[in-house]
């Protein structure tokens, strides 16, 4: 299993012109002990993509994908009392 897995991560912001997409169709992967390097332009979303991943995307964010797991952990079930679990258990 993947430390993280992220299958077609998409990410839409409501606007006063209508939905923007900012994030479109985005696979990660990266396995335990492997290093994760994430680059691009300027604004082609890969703060949006990881802010996504950790659920602080303000309430305008629209956040889609096929699945999103972090050593496991469905991401976008994760609560704060859920991840403070979750870092903890890491860290022992």
């Amino acid at each position: 299993m993947a430390l993280l897995d992220i299958k077609n991560l998409t990410v839409e912001f409501q606007t006063a012109g209508g939905q923007f997409r900012a994030v479109d169709g985005v696979d990660i992967s990266c396995d335990a002990g492997e290093i994760l390097s994430i680059v691009g332009e300027s604004g082609s979303g890969k703060s949006v993509s990881m802010l996504a991943l950790m659920g602080l995307l303000p309430w305008t964010a629209t956040v889609s994908a096929d699945h999103m797991l972090l050593m496991g952990w469905i991401c976008s079930v994760w609560t704060k009392v859920s991840a403070v679990k979750l870092l903890a258990k890491r860290l022992q």
